[in-house]
Formats: structure tokens, C-alpha cells, sequence
């Protein structure tokens, strides 16, 4: 073969590969792909509880009915993410955090630990640990003491978070050489809005029945009872 033919040969496929290449690049230029980081489905995963128990509670917190209703053993389990800092044992020793044991009822910040001092510390606070201050706690620490010295987060996830810390609760209720801290009295009961357009009744009276006829207004007949007639005017039979 000469080298003309050669260099015919040559120069057709070099055209075709650059004629591939510039259809290649125009396609582009009217039709963008978008390019994903990753493949596959993208699927929300549910919370898992740590047990049974109440639910996230909003406003008022009936720690009666949260405390009552808790389930101790997953309470228990609830710990795996504080052992790392916390002992759980009677007479066991600080770790990075105060020992647990007993903590229910006890005076905030009263062990011989080294707790966080100045505006918004543990130490400034007065009082015991009863089950709403714990609850606070336990939902946000920086939010109830701002210069804490505990990193924890909180269990504050809005599916779990309150059913969590009811459970902790009340195992930690349990770690107690005497009695356990009473549950408070429940909270009462609210009563249910008037539909839409019904009128409240008055304070002391009760609501008539269903079906049952709306008392007449004083002076008016009842409903289905008789006239009383007219008095008979002079000259009138």
C-alpha cells in the first residue's frame, strides 16, 4: 500500500472520531442530563422507640400519667447512651458525670462533684431533682443550664423523645436504697369545646337530654298543652 493510501485511510478515521465527537458534544448542548451523586432510592427510615410507653406530650406534662404509663426495662436501655460518663451502681464513683444512683429526688447539684459554676450553671440551681426538672434536663441540657459542662444533646426527638425520657425516668425512680419520689397528682381533666354555634349551658344547669324538649320560656305554654282561653268580654256568649 503508498503512502497515499495510507494517509487517505488516516485522515477518514480521525474525521470520523472527530465527527462523533463534535455530534457527542452538540447533543449535550440540547439535552442536559443531570448527573446524581449517588444511586439508588432515597427512603425515609422511621424512628425506632427505645419500648413502649407515652407519647411526645405538648404543653402542660402529666408526669403522673407519663411516669405510671413508662416502661421501666426500656428505660434501662435508654442508659446505653449515658454509661459512657455516668455509673448507674449504689456507692459507685464519678466518671466524667455524677454517679446516677438515687439521683430521683435528690438536691440539684449536691455531690461532691465538680460541677459547672457562674450565671446559667447546675450549681445555681435550687431544688430537687423531681420529674419535671429531670425532664427538662434530660430534653435539652443547654437549654435548662446554659454553662453546663455536659456535651449530651438531649432526647429531644420529637417522635421519641418524651416516651424516652418517661421510660428513663422511671427506671432511674427505681434506683433508690428507700422509698421511690412520689408521682405528683395527675393533671385534670379538660373539659371538651362546644361544637360550633352551641350555646355553653349556664353555670349550675344541666343540658337537657337528647330528644328531650327545651323548657318554655315562664308565661309560655308547653309544647302540645292546651290554650288557655280568652276571658269572655261583655255581651259575648
Amino acid at each position: 500500500m503508498s503512502d497515499l493510501g495510507f494517509n487517505k485511510i488516516a485522515f477518514c478515521v480521525l474525521g470520523t472520531g472527530l465527527m462523533v465527537i463534535g455530534l457527542n458534544e452538540v447533543s449535550h448542548a440540547f439535552f442536559h442530563t443531570e448527573h446524581h451523586a449517588k444511586a439508588g432510592w432515597d427512603v425515609p427510615v422511621a424512628e425506632v422507640s427505645s419500648g413502649t410507653g407515652p407519647a411526645i406530650v405538648e404543653g402542660p406534662r402529666d408526669y403522673f400519667k407519663l411516669i405510671s404509663e413508662a416502661d421501666v426495662e426500656a428505660g434501662k436501655a435508654v442508659t446505653a447512651k449515658c454509661v459512657q460518663c455516668h455509673k448507674f451502681e449504689a456507692g459507685a464513683a464519678a466518671l466524667q458525670g455524677p454517679p446516677l444512683y438515687g439521683v430521683v429526688g435528690r438536691d440539684i447539684a449536691s455531690l461532691g462533684f465538680k460541677y459547672s459554676t457562674g450565671t446559667g450553671s447546675l450549681s445555681e440551681k435550687e431544688g430537687v431533682w423531681d420529674y419535671e426538672h429531670l425532664d427538662r434536663f434530660l430534653e435539652n441540657p443547654k437549654k435548662y443550664a446554659p454553662a453546663t459542662l455536659m456535651s449530651f444533646v438531649g432526647l429531644n426527638s420529637r417522635s421519641t423523645g418524651q416516651r424516652d425520657r418517661a421510660n428513663l425516668m422511671a427506671y432511674l425512680r427505681t434506683l433508690t436504697p428507700g422509698e421511690p419520689l412520689p408521682l405528683p397528682a395527675p393533671l385534670p381533666e379538660v373539659a371538651p369545646a362546644p361544637a360550633d354555634g352551641a350555646t355553653p349551658p349556664a353555670d349550675g344547669a344541666t343540658p337537657p337530654a337528647d330528644g328531650a324538649a327545651t323548657p318554655a320560656a315562664p308565661g309560655t305554654p308547653a309544647s302540645g298543652a292546651p290554650a288557655t282561653p280568652a276571658p269572655a268580654q261583655p255581651g259575648q256568649h
